[in-house]
């Protein structure tokens, strides 16, 4: 059956001036950066055929981490949109006693948010593309960074929906979902330190005992980020940056295999963490329905 809140929430969203600023915006910064790039190596393209093609793989990996960033600076706005639409107006206590509106509500919701940062990317992609032209990236890789948006874009939206359906007042939906999203990013990086330290300090050894390794490794799995630091690792062959990681909790990283299980490993819990703040959305909802 066709959802009827998705199309209402699709006009709802092309009709406000939010999404062309948005796409301004995005796109202004990328093509701001890869101008900036080939300012500073103009000189490599005197050269001939054989520039350097390692600065350009830089410029790619900076686009694809700003793209990444973005997503999670964006999205708690989202959030303080939903409040100026629905909850002023008072829009959702006319469905919210209707069985099963609030499944299709949020399906309805997530679907468009995902379409939105969707079309980011696919706005970006002339400039996306040029980077991979000359750094030498084949196109797959805007293929495997686009899937890597997909899931950050579902992980934060999910997150962002649950914080709606929580929360009745805009200031502190904004302010829940910046703490969920800062508790996953930087709070796991955070607990990881503080078990590393707890176990040296303890077993008076530099290597951590094996049960904080594994500790550690779950927690950083489910850290959204880590999904991008094993695409980052896997895409470049460098994997200098889950060297410095890993090394600290007792992990061999140098192998490009294991930056690839280990970015896979991280998407898979960032879909099943998504689902899950969503199934606690439309317990919230329904819920309240009853109340």
């Amino acid at each position: 059956m066709w959802n009827p809140f998705l199309k209402v929430e699709w006009l709802k969203e092309g009709r406000n001036i939010r999404l062309p600023m948005m796409l301004i915006f995005y796109n202004a910064i990328l093509a701001f950066i890869t101008i900036l790039f080939m300012f500073f190596n103009a000189e490599s393209f005197q050269e001939g055929y054989s520039y350097d093609t390692s600065a350009y793989l830089y410029q790619f990996l900076i686009i694809s981490t700003i793209q990444i960033g973005m997503i999670f600076v964006l999205m708690p706005f989202s959030v303080w949109g939903f409040y100026s639409t629905d909850r002023e107006k008072h829009m959702l206590e006319e469905f919210v006693m209707i069985p099963g509106s609030s499944k299709q509500f949020i399906i309805a919701r997530v679907s468009v948010i995902i379409a939105v940062y969707m079309m980011l990317f696919i706005s970006s992609l002339p400039i996306i593309s040029l980077s991979c032209i000359y750094s030498g990236l084949p196109w797959r890789k805007i293929i495997r960074l686009g899937i890597m948006l997909f899931i950050c874009t579902f992980w934060s939206a999910s997150v962002s929906i649950f914080s709606f359906s929580y929360c009745k007042k805009g200031i502190w939906a904004f302010a829940q979902n910046t703490v969920i999203e800062a508790v996953f990013i930087l709070g796991t990086i955070l607990g990881t330190e503080i078990m590393r330290t707890i176990s040296i300090s303890v077993s008076g050894m530099d290597n951590l005992a094996p049960i904080t390794t594994s500790l550690c490794l779950l927690l950083s799995l489910i850290n959204p980020l880590a999904a991008y630091m094993g695409y980052y690792g896997n895409i470049t062959g460098d994997s200098g940056l889950m060297n410095l990681y890993c090394g600290r909790i007792g992990i061999d990283s140098s192998t490009q295999a294991f930056s690839f299980l280990f970015y896979k490993a991280a998407s898979i819990m960032c879909i099943f963490m998504g689902i899950a703040f969503l199934a606690l959305a439309v317990w919230q909802m329904e819920k309240q329905a009853r109340e």
